[in-house]
This record gives structure tokens, sequence and C-alpha cells, in this order.
């Protein structure tokens, strides 16, 4: 057990008179019992309820057990603790990975739920004592567990990315406390098997060589008794006797069923009366002739079961060796059942390992002088399916919070939000937050939550909410800022006017004391607390709609709320008389103020809602943007692959040209020589004119061409050839033809076929119409100035992450990681796209790290960043490849 783990509450105030009350008001012995759920090993559950008991009845934790869940105000355990999550997460993603190769080395969360409690037993084992299969098979499955930790955490740290990160090597200290026990693992797996012949553990045969020999004179000798016993049970005479055809056993021996009646004749079978049956009709007799064979049965058996026992005394002593590993080992996989819980636990409501520290820089370096929770959500009422408003709740420690608005619109679920939130970060669980939050580890939480009433105690309710109240009092006076105190209501149940003069007092002599203050009112005078204290004391509100009368449970920072106690009515159904009577009675100018905060309130929810609206059609004209990007990306691809064909096809045309020439070369020579020329050169006329006429065929009809043909053309001018589809420069006018050089070729084509396109920039020199022309030759287009460097520096402009400039690596392994990267960079360069963005997530950051160690180390990578809130956060880098 690591040392500091008994050590883990120490600075926790869990023994107040008031601790029980705060649990049960947050709803801490719930939410353990949601964790419980996720649980594998009976030990680690019983463990967490005898931790939530010791909790709830302010008694001392056993120092001896291993802890699950237990709560600690001191920052550098729970960084341990949340490290220790983000360790076994990085193994996890290693046993995915191993998995989709086939290789993994097993399943840790089927490991954890195969795990029994085998303390009791191996302290036995250590005295001595003979264990038997089941208990020597939960050993297995220990040391089965442990190996697969151990070797899971070993190919994590081998694996690029991962063998630096905070995580793994926080995890490696309690991995390096298992003990695989490889020889004694290696026996029991040889010998201890789950599913023996009654369908419970046993000893197999391959166990020993003894074992192996015995057991198989056992079948045999068991084989021939069976066979005597089915001849005897057809023999004449004796099948006479028998109440029915067939034997059956009675102390581990043959032996047949009787007649009483036939066995008490003379002459009838002969043999040992072993049983009778109910009735004392039928007597179950080990006939003569088998007495032999059973005895020789029987001496096999116990030869048998003497070598059995052999091997598991044998696998007890080794057993008994490790018992002190064996009991260690025990509480380490509890302990990281605990952490796999609490893994899965933070999966069911999203949640984020958050940041913590002391409330003072004297007691921490990395002090968190203010709560900080962005999109916070109570976490149990996500885990029961029900749609939560995620609210942003900031306060500085030290100040108050005082959040005013209807009823029925989630003040105290604000209140219980920030309260659980400080319980589970105490606990090292990740809280249900859109972003990592920030809070201190306060060493006293004091709350005073519902109505705590109490007729045998004699209490009113105003009492026992005073009672809360001087609890907080002395708390905070003690821990100068360290209490976090929760008042429901405060200071209730009694005068109005002297209810809220006390609750004023009250909530200035906690802000002197140094509390931190989150508190619900209806008292107008506690709303004018901002005005005069600014800084130390802080409004807030929940909202409400005014058109469709209901709540939106949305909490507002700064902005005090009207309590609509009478529009609240009016939506629960009171009769409007009793309404209007109630407003008559009410101050003009109190209800002028009500209506004036309704309507900022309302103001304000109707521009959040209009910013919500906003945010989701950015979102999806973002979307549409990347989906018409991808659709151009694709249509060039296209016509790229289009091009392409029709380069090949041209190309190979060609070839087929110039052999087809090559050919007719051959031929007139040929026929220069043997006097034939006249007759070749009309041969090779009529071959030509007969490709032109099946060309011609072949081509589908072409559609009339737009425009008309030119006027007049000059040499330089630029036209179009509509048999080629091509644009050229007319080099030479030559009646009603013209000479047009195409790109490499140069072609003679009647005016008709020409169609005239704007002038170039720049004058040609006239060529000759009797000289032929060299082949243009194009100037190599010049490059289009880079815009990367605006996506770089202090103003960095954002650039729109789509499908063709990102690639997306989020949960593979690193090394498929930089492979497809390294292919994607390729890909990039090869189409001049400068600033692209690789995609790796958050995580546990192990990931991010591989991939942005291996961008520094490429010679092509001009610049890198790590992306902007727009562009993904930290999920992304965004990065200049040098051309």
């Amino acid at each position: 057990m690591n040392g500091q783990e008994t050590s883990r509450t120490t600075k926790v105030r869990t023994r107040s008179p008031g601790a029980r009350s705060v649990l049960v008001h947050l709803g801490w012995p719930l939410l353990c019992d949601r964790l419980a759920e996720h649980l594998r090993t009976p030990m680690a559950r019983t463990l967490l309820a005898a931790e939530v008991a010791a909790e709830l009845t302010q008694k001392e934790h056993d120092p001896d057990a291993a802890p699950v869940l237990r709560r600690t105000s001191e920052p550098a355990q729970v960084r341990t603790l949340l490290a220790e999550q983000d360790g076994l997460q990085a193994l996890l993603a290693v046993q995915a990975s191993l998995e989709r190769e086939s290789g993994a080395p097993g399943n840790l969360a089927e490991a954890l739920g195969a795990l029994t409690d085998i303390s009791d037993a191996a302290l036995r084992a250590s005295r001595g004592a003979m264990l038997v299969p089941a208990e020597l098979l939960a050993a297995l499955r220990q040391l089965q567990a442990v190996r697969l930790c151990v070797d899971l955490h070993a190919a994590a740290a081998a694996e690029r990315g991962y063998a630096s990160d905070p995580g793994v090597l926080t995890l490696a200290t309690r991995i390096g406390e298992l003990n695989p026990q490889r020889d004694l693992a290696s026996a029991l797996a040889r010998s201890i098997a789950p599913d023996g012949p009654e369908g419970e553990p046993w000893v197999v045969d391959g166990a020993s060589p003894g074992l192996q020999r015995a057991r198989q004179r056992v079948r045999e000798l068991k084989a021939s008794l069976m066979k005597a016993a089915n001849r005897l049970v057809k023999q004449s005479g004796v099948a006479e006797v028998l109440q029915d055809t067939y034997y059956t056993e009675r102390e581990g021996r043959v032996v047949l069923p009787v007649r009483a009646d036939a066995f008490a004749k003379r002459g009838s079978l002969t043999g040992i009366i072993h049983d009778s049956s109910a009735t004392g009709q039928t007597l179950f007799v080990e006939p003569s002739e088998l007495i032999e064979e059973n005895n020789s049965l029987r001496a096999a058996q116990m030869q048998a079961a003497a070598e059995e026992r052999r091997v598991l005394e044998q696998l007890s002593r080794g057993v008994g060796v490790a018992a002190g590993a064996l009991r260690v080992n025990q509480a380490q996989m509890i302990a990281l059942d605990a952490i796999h819980a609490r893994l899965r636990f933070a999966d069911a409501y999203h949640g984020l390992a958050p940041e913590v520290g002391a409330a003072h820089a004297s007691e921490d370096a990395e002090a968190m002088g203010r709560f900080e929770l962005i999109g916070a959500r109570h976490p149990l009422m996500v885990l029961s399916g029900v749609e939560v408003v995620p609210n942003d709740i900031v306060l500085e420690v030290g100040a108050a919070l005082v959040i005013s608005g209807p009823n029925a619109g989630g003040k105290t679920v604000a209140l219980k939000t920030l309260g659980l939130c400080a319980l589970m970060a105490q606990a090292g669980l990740r809280l249900p937050t859109r972003r990592p939050a920030r809070l201190p580890l306060v060493r006293s939480i004091v709350t005073d939550v519902g109505d705590d009433q109490s007729i045998a105690a004699n209490l009113s309710t105003f009492s026992a909410h005073m009672q809360h109240v001087c609890a907080a009092l002395a708390s905070a006076q003690a821990l100068h800022g360290g209490t976090l105190v929760l008042l429901d209501e405060i200071a209730v149940g009694t005068d109005p006017e002297q209810g809220a003069a006390l609750a004023e007092a009250i909530l200035l002599a906690l802000t002197e004391a140094g509390g931190t203050v989150v508190t619900t009112t209806h008292y107008e005078r506690l709303k004018l607390l901002a005005q005069r204290f600014p800084g130390r004391f802080v409004n807030a509100s929940v909202g409400f709609d005014l058109e469709k009368l209901v709540p939106t449970f949305r909490l507002l920072i700064g902005v005090p709320g009207p309590s609509s106690a009478l529009t609240v009515a009016r939506r629960l159904g009171l009769p409007e008389p009793v309404l209007q009577v109630a407003q008559s009675l009410m101050d003009e100018g109190r209800l002028r103020v009500d209506q004036l905060l309704q309507e900022v309130v309302a103001e304000r929810d109707r521009l959040i809602t209009t910013r919500q609206a906003v945010d989701r059609e950015r979102a999806e004209l973002r979307k549409r943007h990347q989906e018409v990007a991808k659709r151009e990306a694709a249509a060039l691809e296209q016509a790229k692959s289009r091009k392409q064909k029709a380069y090949d096809a041209a190309s190979a045309e060609l070839r087929a040209l110039h052999a087809e020439v090559a050919e007719l070369r051959k031929s007139v020579r040929k026929a220069e020589k043997e006097g034939k020329i006249d007759a070749a050169l009309g041969a090779a006329k009529e071959g030509l004119q007969t490709g032109r006429e099946q060309l011609h065929e072949r081509r589908e009809p072409a559609a009339k061409a737009p425009g008309e043909p030119p006027a007049q053309l000059a040499v330089g001018d630029r036209v179009k050839v509509l048999s080629l589809g091509k644009e050229g420069e007319v080099l030479a006018v030559k009646g009603e033809r013209a000479v047009v050089q195409v790109e490499a070729l140069k072609t003679t084509v009647p005016l008709t076929e020409l169609r005239s396109l704007r002038a170039p920039t720049r004058t040609r020199a006239k060529v000759k119409p009797d000289v032929a022309a060299p082949i243009h030759k194009w100037d190599a287009p010049e490059p289009l100035p880079s815009t990367a460097a605006r996506h770089f520096g202090e103003s960095a402009a954002a650039i729109e992450v789509g499908i063709d400039n990102s690639v997306d690596v989020r949960g593979a392994r690193a090394d498929d990681a930089l492979r497809a990267i390294d292919r994607f960079l390729d890909e990039a360069m090869q189409k001049d796209r400068e600033v692209v963005v690789v995609i790796h997530g958050h995580g546990t950051g192990a990931l991010r790290k591989a991939v942005r160690e291996y961008l520094a180390e490429q010679s092509f990578i001009h610049r890198t960043r790590p992306g902007m809130q727009a562009e993904g956060g930290e999920g992304v880098t965004v990065v200049w490849v040098q051309p």
C-alpha cells in the first residue's frame, strides 16, 4: 500500500457535527452508489460502502484498508489521483490498439471482474493449510491480472508518445509494487482449471505425471467394471431378481437394484447389501462377481486422491511463500479498480480533469484563488438522464455569490453543483464541465440546504438553520480562506425584515473571516451588497421566460434576479382575483423594480438565445463551407483525372501515329527502289483517306459552335480551334485557311473552325508565311505569392479547417498516427498546400506531444503553432509546410 494513501484524509474536516448533513445535502452517498456500479471487484465495492458509512457516522477509516474514494484537501495527492487516471487511460488506449492488431495480452476490465478476495486464503496457506482448487484459482486470476497490468504498462512505456507521459510515469509507482510471481502463476495455470467434471474448479490431469497415470488407471478400471456390470444385468438368473435393468453406485461402489423378496430366496443373487429404497422393496446389492473389481477401482481412486492432495499441498506451499506479495497485489489491484471506475464513471457524464490547488499560496505553490467552473452541470442529474442546462460558476475565494430569482428556477441546483464538484475534486474525480475546471481544495464545507426541522431535538426550522450558520462561522474563523459555505435561503423561517438584516450580518461576518459563500435568497437588501462591497459580493440570478412563464435554469453572473412570486403563482394556477389583491397590497416602487429586473433578465436571456442561434448558424455555415470545399476538391480531382486520361490517350495515339509514319517511310523507300513509287503514294493516300473517314464516323456530332468566324485575322491573334477544343496563336493567314500554333503542334485549319479570343497583351514579331515557325516555348508561370504568413504570428488569422487541409489521427497509436501524418504532408507538398492542420485531440496529451515532437524534427516544416479556439484549440496543431 502506498504510504501516501494512509493519510489521504488528513486535512479534510469530516468529523464536525454537520459533516453528515453536508454529505447528505449535496448527494454524496448517491454519487458513491453510482460510482460503485463501475467497480469490478467485490472487495472495492465493500470498501467503498465502508468508507461512505464511516463518513456518515463520523467514524475513523480503517487504516489498513485500501482507499477507494477517500477525500483529501492535499493538492499533491489529488493531482496524483488525476494523473493515475490519465496513465490508466493511456494503458487502455494501448490495450485497444493491441486488440486491433490481434496481439492483445488481455482485457483489463474482464481481468478485474474475475478477482475475488484471497487475503484469508493466503494467510491460511502461509500457516501451512492446504487450499482447495477454488482458492488456488482465485490466486491464479489475481496473478494473471497483475501480469496484464505490468505488461500493458511496459507496452505503453515503450510506445512513442507515452514513454514520457506524466500519467504513465505516475502510474509506474503503483505498477512497480505489483509482483506477478511468474513461476507460481505458471504452476497454477498448469494445474488448476475452472471447469472440472462437476462444473467446479479442479486439479487437471496434467498437474503431475503421477496424477495423470492414477486417473488414467481409474478410468480404465471404471470402464472394465461398467462392462462387467452390463454383462451381469443381462445374465440369466440375475435379470429375474432385479427391480430394473440398470446398475448404479452406492458409497462409490457399483451395485444392482434387487427385489427384496427375491434376494431372500436361496440360490438367488448373492452379495453385500449397501442400501435400500425408501419402501424397502428394493435392495442395492454389490454382487459377489463385482467385489474384486470394485475393490480395485476404489484402491485406484484413493491413489489418485492422494496424488491430487500432494499437488494441492505443493501449490498451497507456493501460495504461502508468496502470501505477502499476494496481499500487496490485492491492495494495488483494488486501487487500480478504483482508478478504472473513476475513468468509466467520468465517461458517463463526459467529465474533465480539473486543475486543483490550495486556497492560499501559503499552503500550496500552485494556489487557486478562485472557483472557475465553465459549463458545469449537476452530475447526478446528468447521470439520471435529465437534460441539464450548463452554467458558468465563477467566484473568488473569500467572496460571496448571492443568487436570486424565482422559485423552481435552479438556484439550489447551482449551489449544489458547486458543492458536489468541490467534494468530487477532493476525491480525485473528473468534473462535468465544458472545459477543465479550476478550483481550490477547501478544507471544510458547511451547508444549510433544505428543511432540517427536528421535533425530536426540539429544533424549529429557524433554529436548525442557525446551528448550521454557527458551524460555518466557527469553521471560517478557524480555517481562514479554507471554508466553503453553501446557504440555501439564508435566515428564513422568521420575521422577513429581521431575517434580511440577520442574513446581511451573517454574510458580512463570513466574508470578513475569509469564508467563500454561495447563498440563495429572496431578500432585496442582499442584492444591494454587490453595489456596497464590489468584488466582495457578486450578484447572480436564474432566468425566467416571461413569454412562456417557465424558468430557463440559466445562471447569470453579475445580475440580480426578481423573485417573480406573482408570476410563478399565476403559472401554478392561483386564481386571478387573489393575485390582483396581492398586487394591490405591494408597494408600487417595489413592483416597478421587480418588473424592471424581470425585463433585464428576459433581455439578457434573449441575447444569450440569439447568440446561441448565431453560433449554431455559424457552425452550420462552416459545415456547408467545408462540404462545398470538399465537393470542389472532388470536382478538381475528377477534372485532373479526366485530363490525365486524355493525355494518356493522346500519347498512345501519337505513338501509334509515329509507328504508322515509320512504316509508311519504309514502304516508300522500298517502292522507290522497286520503281513503284506512284502506286505506293496512291495506297498511302487511300489509307489516309480511309482513316479520316473512320475517324469522322466515330466522332460524335458536334454541337454548333457559338459565335462567328473572325472577319479579319492577323498574325499574333489568339484564337480557339473548334476541332481541337484548344486555344492557339495565329502564325500565318492563307486565304480561307490559317496556320495556328497550338501548344507544341502547328496546324492549318479553315477560318470557319476558328473563334477570336482576347488579343495578347504582348505583341509578337511577324513570322514569314513561307518559313516554318519554331515550336513555341511557353514561359513558366510565376509562383503565386504565399499567404501562409498571415496565419502565424501575434495577429494570426484562423484557418478554416476542412477535409482537404487536415488529417484526423485521434484515437490512433502514436506510430500509426505519425505514418498517416507523413503521407498527408507528402500529399500537401505535391498539391502546393502550405498551411495544413493535424487533428490529434486533447486526450491525455501523449499523442499531441508525439505529433509535435515529430513535426519539430522535419526539415521541410517551416513553423507550427497550437490551434486557436475556432480551429480546435490544443486539440490541433497548425503546420506551415515549406515548399
